[in-house]
């Protein structure tokens, strides 16, 4: 028996019989392989549980660190994983666990940041592996990588392969997860939810498989699908979910439930009052009430649903990430409909504060923002500037009147709402103190022998005793405690005593209260009266600030915020205010265009044939005049502008006349050009050499013609400036 034993071991460690193979196989798989697979499972295990959740976003399908410092941690796992999974290989390289030990390096690799000796690993197995199930498998976890790496192409070409392999079960379930993974990634909700609705199908009863059904239902809510999507949120409590995610379904449910009468509503309202009222959704208050927003909103009451959102944020415990999206609802709304651009802004600062980067719409959130923060910016530089101006013309006796009581005004407002905010800190903090102190009663009550007896609990008592002088006072322990009417007593004299000093220090707090108002009061008037225009350069300045504030605030009415009328009225207010402006003709093709918008046919015409009466000359009447001629233009800008620049190279060296010959072929061949402006302006130079003016008249003619024609020039201002520097002769 001992001879025949050691002939078979000796048959294993030297050939490839069945004896041999066999041997190998469990060896490798029950002892390397087995560890190796065991901590592989461990790691990916710790990456899922250290999640962090977003659930105001549709879930990542397979949530990976993106930070490198989390990766870090698990480096001495993977090299054990390498190190075990290398026996498989120097030992047992006749088993069928060896392409399998392999793929476990390949992944370990990926996980210690060696991206190309992982994928080269795994690129090995899918074209040597000897059973297509390994092929498989490396094949999706290099889909993984592709994906997790974001290498487009890479991922497509794998996508593609896969798609026509025949998988087992097992690869199925895991490609359907990676594919899915990769859409949500790309935002393609409808592919993702078509993927994941295959892969539940193949997956067990238990947390990650309600997990996917939970990101089903927030798909098919992005889809405006309410039913599939109340479908799968139910399907995730039936998969014992852990108490956050079943909270998260349920709440979402009612998003999604059908609201038909005045009986389904109540019966909501009697649900969202259940959750708040409910201890273990202290934590998850701030994104009760942020749905109970929603809910508001989607019922058509905007006033309740801006309520819900502000209290909100002033939950205990109302977490950075709620907030950021509640600061972006209440954005969203002071935006469209409201149209409360102030507001808004101030709401886009705190969103971007408190959200992560990594939200999808980040980009556009952070452009509106800029947006609102330019407009509420010119918005301010003209209401200042006109309050300025309108305060300076007013008698000094008015104005300084007017400024104490709108002032003042304006500072009690302030002062009010700061007392209200302290008072609901003070309340919540109350709040909190009651329910930290009954939660101290409660764990008294259960314990020690004789806990369940009240006058046996100093918590209790002590608890009683604070309610008892909160409802009664600190009133002697005597009989008839109760009448509001006593009999006098002895400590009559003490209680007067104390009243007055409250009495006192009240009258003494309104009266801090007060003084502190009129300091504020005193110091922006201050600031005001400082800031007044009172000379008539620094009028000329504050109106070359309004002239720009109107002028930018048209712009965006109309180029970021998509409102034509108000882009109008602003371009409107600045022409009547500086009918000289150099604004105008933008100002006038703005408004031209704004009306074309509103499909407002008279105020179209008028705004064309002012604009075409007034500056025919410039680009914005030729824009309206000529609808070709951008692109006539843009298609021979190459060639005016090295004819125009070959022509200010002849006028340096002298060579006026050939230079002239260069600009008339220019005004000949291309009437309408982007340098018309700098061709007039070098004609105008060249007749001054050639012709040589002797009185000046004609040049200065010539620039006032220019001015006049060219308004919206870069070289306007430079020659405005020059036209009063020529000297004429008498």
């Amino acid at each position: 028996m001992g001879i025949f034993l050691l002939n078979f071991l000796t048959n294993c460690a030297t050939n490839d019989s069945l004896a041999s193979r066999t041997y190998h196989d469990l060896t490798a798989n029950y002892n390397a392989y087995f560890l190796a697979q065991n901590r592989m499972d461990s790691v990916e295990n710790a990456i899922f549980m250290a999640r962090k959740e977003d659930y105001n976003r549709v879930l990542e399908v397979m949530p990976f660190p993106e930070d490198t410092a989390q990766l870090k941690t698990y480096d001495n796992r993977m090299n054990d994983i390498i190190k075990k999974s290398a026996i498989v290989h120097n030992r047992h390289d006749n088993s069928k666990f060896l392409f399998r030990s392999y793929i476990l390096i390949g992944k370990a690799r990926f996980f210690l940041r060696k991206y190309d000796d992982g994928i080269n690993t795994l690129k090995y197995v899918n074209t040597k592996a000897k059973e297509d199930k390994d092929k498989h498998k490396a094949l999706i976890d290099l889909f993984r990588i592709y994906v997790e790496l974001k290498d487009e192409k890479s991922a497509e070409y794998a996508l593609n392969t896969l798609h026509k392999r025949n998988l087992d079960e097992e690869n199925k379930r895991d490609f359907y997860l990676v594919r899915a993974n990769y859409f949500r990634k790309k935002n393609d909700y409808l592919e993702t939810a078509k993927t994941l609705g295959s892969a539940v199908k193949l997956m067990r009863r238990g947390e990650q498989r309600g997990r996917i059904y939970f990101i089903l239902g927030q798909l098919y809510q992005k889809l405006e699908r309410p039913t599939l999507a109340f479908k799968n949120y139910q399907e995730v409590l039936r998969n014992n979910p852990p108490y956050e995610l079943a909270f998260y379904a349920k709440l979402y449910s009612t998003q999604v439930t059908q609201i038909n009468n005045e009986k389904d509503l109540k019966k909501m309202d009697k649900y969202f009052k259940r959750l708040l009222n409910d201890e273990n959704n202290e934590e998850y208050k701030d994104k009760i009430y942020y749905e109970m927003a929603l809910f508001s909103l989607k019922q058509g009451n905007l006033p309740l649903c801006v309520q819900h959102l502000k209290t909100s944020l002033i939950q205990t415990g109302a977490t950075p990430a709620q907030k950021g999206y509640t600061f972006l609802k209440l954005g969203e709304l002071h935006y469209k409909p409201l149209a409360k651009y102030e507001k808004s802004k101030m709401y886009y600062d705190s969103t971007v504060a408190y959200m992560s980067k990594n939200v999808e719409n980040y980009k556009a959130i952070e452009k509106r923002q800029r947006t609102l923060s330019e407009f509420v910016k010119q918005l301010n530089i003209y209401r200042l500037q006109d309050s300025l101006q309108r305060l300076a013309r007013m008698p000094e006796t008015e104005r300084l009147a007017y400024l104490d009581k709108n002032l003042y005004q304006e500072e009690f407002a302030k002062q009010r709402e700061l007392d209200s905010l302290q008072k609901i800190a003070e309340k919540k903090a109350q709040e909190e103190e009651r329910k930290k102190q009954n939660r101290g009663t409660l764990a008294e009550n259960t314990t020690g022998k004789d806990a369940t007896w009240y006058f046996a609990n100093p918590n209790a008592m002590l608890l009683g005793q604070q309610n008892f002088i909160k409802k009664w006072g600190n009133r002697p322990l005597e009989d008839n405690w109760r009448r509001a009417s006593k009999p006098a007593n002895p400590n009559a004299e003490n209680t007067a005593k104390n009243t007055e000093n409250l009495e006192t220090g009240r009258i003494s707090a309104e009266i801090l209260r007060e003084q502190a108002i009129k300091k504020r009061v005193e110091q922006r008037k201050s600031a005001i009266l400082n800031a007044l225009p009172k000379t008539p350069s620094d009028f000329a300045v504050s109106d070359k600030k309004i002239e720009d504030a109107l002028y930018e605030l048209g712009k965006i009415y109309r180029l970021k915020l998509q409102e034509p009328q108000n882009s109008i009225d602003y371009f409107g207010k600045m022409i009547q205010l500086f009918p000289a402006s150099k604004y105008e003709p933008e100002a006038l093709y703005s408004m031209y265009l704004c009306a074309k918008d509103l499909q407002n046919v008279e105020e179209t015409n008028k705004y064309k044939d002012l604009l075409i009466l007034k500056y025919p000359n410039s680009s914005f009447a030729r824009l309206i005049t000529n609808p070709n001629y951008l692109k006539e233009v843009k298609a021979s800008d190459k060639e005016v502008k090295a004819l125009y620049y070959d022509a200010y190279n002849q006028f340096k060296l002298t060579n006026y006349t050939k230079a002239q010959s260069i600009l008339l072929q220019i005004q000949a061949k291309y009437p309408q050009n982007l340098v018309e402006d700098k061709v007039i302006v070098l004609q105008v130079i060249l007749a001054q050499k050639i012709e040589n003016y002797k009185d000046n008249q004609a040049l200065k003619a010539r620039l006032e013609d220019f001015v006049k024609k060219y308004p919206e020039s870069p070289l306007n201002l430079t020659i405005k400036n020059i036209i009063p520097k020529i000297k004429l002769k008498k």
